[in-house]
């Protein structure tokens, strides 16, 4: 799997840890979680929640090899508080996504994020997914 400094592609403000992956190739996924627990999980304590990053990647990665006929990127970036997942691909078809939410891997992306969305790009679509990493605030 290529991993790559990309400029054009902004780190989350506060950004503590990004990475971004080439989906090209169609790396497998479990070469994909592997990377981004490397990269963005190295220091991860028990109360991350974590699990719930790897989840999300898994399915909007899946959801790219699946549905799109050119998967593009994965960009991850790590807050202390959040994690921003990002998968781009070639189809410029965003209102689709949406409609498949009755999905059961669409609906466990929305509840286990913050909030996720769809937006078009000169490139085609980019599905994104903010997922907070602790369950609970500290303390609870």
């Amino acid at each position: 799997m290529t991993f790559n400094d990309d400029r054009r592609i902004r780190p989350p403000a506060g950004s503590m840890a990004d990475v971004t992956a080439d989906l090209t190739g169609r790396p497998d996924l479990r070469e994909v979680r592997a990377a981004i627990v490397e990269a963005l999980l190295p220091d991860a304590d028990p109360d991350d929640r974590f699990g719930a990053a790897l989840l999300v990647v898994d399915e909007l990665v899946g959801n790219a090899y699946r549905h799109a006929t050119t998967p593009r990127l994965l960009r991850a970036g790590r807050t202390s508080e959040n994690v921003l997942v990002e998968v781009s691909d070639g189809d410029p078809v965003a209102g689709a996504v949406r409609v498949v939410t009755s999905r059961y891997g669409l609906r466990l992306v929305g509840q286990l994020s913050l909030d996720w969305g769809v937006r078009t790009d000169s490139h085609g679509k980019v599905v994104w997914a903010l997922v907070p990493v602790r369950i609970f605030p500290v303390g609870m």
